[in-house]
């Protein structure tokens, strides 16, 4: 080959290196995507299938509500009495006699309870519907009566006789019979699941480390200490939030109780039964309770309704400052705005017990945050560009 001919080959070949270097870099040719499926009739029916399964999963799930509210009712009893079953271990007792001592402690209170505060509760009930309609008549004496009279334009005792009327007529009866038949059977029904709950909890204090080292084998074998070490803390605080919620309510019921008695309440005991489940949701039960007693306290007098709403405003500031700190011991901190949240999400969602919840998970998902994602994020000091 002559020089010539190899001169006017290098351009053609400069050529073609420069169009396969811009066919490389140029933007490929946009297909047009397919939008329906291949088989778009087997993909329907499958996906047809797909939300018949979803709905018949929602369907079992909301017929077994009630037997797993009551798993999970025990679940929460068995990690709110296991811190007692813990310091009954530390003082050198087997945890088998200690679960035996746990139980029979709650069974004499559960006793105390059906015997004293029961029998006292039905008392005031009747009471109150005997002594009804004197405050009734009393009250339609009153200056505050007579100006919400003039201020609605209505005579409220006939609407309220009209009331009394349609309550006693006899639709009104055989709907109340129907719903007595109702209740018995609800009756029936709570009392078997409260058996259920309370075997459900004993065997769950009995196997909970048992529960959660079976758990602890889901978990790779590189990650089991760290997940055994998290499940522990979170047990703990769902078990100190428990117990000490339990210690809180009882020691506010305890003061209403004695507030009540001393401004001269004929249902001091019913209000401090009512104090002690309203007040079980941290925060927000203390301050509705405090509208409640209040009102309450108006029925025996506006002085003795001060002097309830002074009290317990007093006692409120106490346990917050005081008593809280050292009932809670170390179960963790959780924000003030974090315990609203999620007691009114948890309240919109399972009622008083999903209040209940609520603030232990919170605690639990705070853990979580606090031993794992925090950890993460500050082991990452250096940009992925950069390294």
């Amino acid at each position: 080959m002559s020089s010539e001919e190899g001169d006017q080959d290098q351009p053609a070949v400069v050529v073609d290196a420069v169009d396969e270097a811009l066919a490389q870099h140029a933007p490929k040719s946009s297909r047009p995507r397919r939008i329906l499926p291949a088989a778009p009739l087997r993909s329907g029916f499958l996906v047809a299938i797909g939300v018949l399964l979803a709905i018949a999963l929602a369907l079992v799930f909301v017929s077994l509500s009630s037997v797993l509210m009551s798993l999970f009712l025990a679940l929460f009893l068995a990690l709110g009495l296991d811190p007692a079953v813990r310091q009954l271990q530390r003082t050198g007792m087997k945890r088998p006699w200690a679960i035996v001592t746990i139980a029979v402690a709650v069974l004499v209170v559960v006793i105390a309870v059906v015997l004293i505060v029961v029998p006292a509760m039905v008392k005031q009930f009747v009471h109150i519907v005997q002594e009804a309609p004197e405050w009734l008549a009393h009250a339609q004496t009153t200056d505050w009566y007579q100006d919400i009279e003039s201020a609605l334009g209505i005579d409220l005792s006939a609407v309220i006789a009209q009331g009394l009327d349609s309550v006693v007529s006899i639709s009104s009866f055989l709907a109340v019979s129907g719903g007595v038949l109702k209740a018995a059977g609800g009756v029936v029904a709570g009392i078997s699941s409260t058996v259920l709950v309370v075997v459900l909890t004993l065997y769950f204090i009995a196997s909970l480390q048992t529960m959660k080292q079976s758990l602890a084998m889901l978990v790779p074998q590189y990650r089991r200490k760290t997940f055994s070490s998290l499940t522990d803390q979170i047990t703990a605080s769902v078990g100190g939030f428990v117990a000490g919620g339990l210690t809180l309510s009882s020691i506010n019921a305890v003061v209403v109780f004695v507030l009540q008695f001393l401004i001269g309440s004929n249902i001091a005991v019913l209000l401090a039964i009512g104090a002690f489940f309203i007040t079980l949701v941290p925060m927000i039960g203390s301050m509705i309770f405090l509208v409640v007693g209040t009102v309450a306290a108006l029925f025996v007098g506006p002085w003795q309704a001060l002097i309830f709403l002074v009290g317990y405003l007093a006692y409120i500031q106490i346990e917050a400052y005081y008593v809280t700190p050292r009932v809670m011991g170390k179960a963790v901190a959780v924000p003030g705005v974090l315990v609203i949240i999620g007691a009114m999400t948890g309240a919109a969602l399972m009622g008083l017990l999903g209040a209940l919840v609520a603030i232990p998970i919170t605690a639990s998902v705070l853990i979580i945050i606090r031993q794992v994602t925090i950890p993460a994020q500050d082991a990452k000091t250096i940009a992925p560009d950069v390294g």
